[in-house]
């Protein structure tokens, strides 16, 4: 007699990945760069005192990709109909698990991700990026977010082939045009100019991840775990905190001389994060968290 086995619990975000992907064919440059983190981390430990914010190092990574945008004014757009139309302002996307915890078996496979746009993060201090981002991952966790309630509804009920076809219009209506659906809550360019992810959360180092088709962003930046190791000082071999970044890039924005401009950017901001962004002469109380706008653009992967 068989034995009936129920179907793993996925994730709406597994449901919506299988229901998009197709066989590879983006073009994409996948690139690591290890950091010497010595400077970043006491820079943390002053942030976090002078501000009272848990400045992380994704945040400081979300301060160094805006700084290549500025840098790189070509990457801030989208190609659309095989031309570029640049985007009006230079924002970044913040993906954000459900579950702080590692989990495994069936609840890995029922965990979601989520994630936030920090609008103008080029303007904004690493400190600002931090509290916008803790109180938008504090209303996703507290499953208090209307926008994920009707996203998940909406996916449960199509079917595979719909749920492709749905995804890639909400993806070409609000990323390549970039017009709102007021009627799902959606605003135009949900996922912003690039993507970090934090995947040294659960100890991970280096890893690459694919875009989804329906987002847009031309940069992706994973960021590992800090850990010691072996790197050439002043030409001798020293023990030091190295934090490993992975990087996904759209091909069509960027190119290998490029890359390397931007992977300068990138090294030049995390040596020493104080110098681009000077801390409060003064400590800080820490802010308190104004009430979230329940309205506001909360966007579900």
């Amino acid at each position: 007699m068989a034995v009936r086995q129920d179907p793993l619990p996925f994730s709406v975000w597994r449901k919506i990945a299988m229901a998009s992907w197709r066989p590879r064919k983006d073009p994409a440059i996948l690139a690591t760069i290890d950091q010497d983190a010595g400077r970043l981390l006491e820079y943390l430990v002053a942030a976090r005192r002078a501000t009272g914010v848990h400045v992380t190092p994704m945040h400081l990574v979300g301060r160094a990709s805006a700084k290549v945008f500025s840098a790189m004014p070509g990457l801030n757009g989208r190609v659309v109909f095989g031309r570029f139309l640049p985007s009006p302002t230079v924002d970044g996307f913040f993906v954000v698990s459900l579950r702080t915890d590692l989990a495994m078996g069936s609840d890995a496979a029922a965990t979601d991700l989520s994630g936030t746009v920090v609008r103008r993060v080029d303007e904004k201090t690493p400190w600002q990026i931090a509290t916008e981002l803790a109180e938008r991952a504090d209303l996703i966790r507290s499953d208090e977010d209307p926008l994920f309630k009707q996203t998940k509804m909406m996916v449960k009920n199509l079917p595979p082939m719909t749920l492709r076809l749905v995804t890639d219009l909400i993806g070409f209506v609000t990323e390549s045009i970039q017009l709102p659906i007021p009627f799902m809550g959606l605003e135009a360019r949900p996922y912003g100019s690039f993507l970090v992810s934090n995947v040294g959360t659960y100890g991970l180092d280096a890893v690459f991840a694919p875009i989804p088709p329906f987002a847009h962003p031309p940069v992706t930046i994973l960021v590992g775990t800090v850990a010691d190791k072996v790197l050439a000082v002043d030409g001798e071999p020293a023990v030091r905190p190295v934090l490993p970044l992975a990087f996904v890039i759209d091909h069509r924005f960027v190119d290998g001389y490029q890359a390397a401009a931007m992977a300068k950017v990138f090294r030049e901001y995390l040596s020493d994060p104080a110098c681009f962004d000077p801390l409060p002469a003064t400590p800080q109380r820490t802010p308190r968290r104004a009430p979230v706008d329940r309205t506001r653009q909360v966007r579900r992967l």
